[in-house]
């Protein structure tokens, strides 16, 4: 990778240190901010001595578990084409690639679930699943 494509996909959190850097040159950070709170602060003093943060990523997409989409499995393998440019993370759009987990049917209502999570399937009827 050149240095003008590392610096362009890299932009995004360069962009953010510089920004922050300037800001905090200029005095803009150091302006106190409107409290959010009634009366101008918390209704208690702050006692936290130290934070921990988790960020976890992963986990199994939904696409894997609980979303069936015969159609995605009836084109898979075929490379993607939307029709139109489309701004991408990463690179360009690869190939249509379907759950590597098979599907069934379970319960009264008939809800597809993942061989994934098979043990779901003895309570899907008693499950509220929202596709929005």
């Amino acid at each position: 990778m050149d240095r003008r494509s590392f610096l362009w996909n890299a932009g995004g959190g360069l962009g953010g240190i510089a920004l922050a850097d300037l800001l905090g040159r200029s005095g803009f950070l150091d302006e106190a901010q409107a409290s959010p709170f009634p009366g101008g602060g918390l209704h208690h003093t702050a006692k936290a001595k130290r934070v921990v943060q988790l960020y976890m990523s992963g986990g199994a997409s939904q696409c894997d578990t609980f979303d069936y989409k015969p159609e995605v499995i009836k084109r898979s393998g075929e490379v993607w084409d939307p029709g139109e440019k489309v701004e991408l993370f990463q690179s360009d759009p690869g190939a249509v690639m379907k759950s590597p987990w098979g599907w069934k049917q379970y319960g009264e209502c008939g809800k597809w679930i993942s061989e994934l999570v098979p043990h779901i399937g003895s309570c899907a009827d008693d499950i509220a699943f929202l596709h929005s």
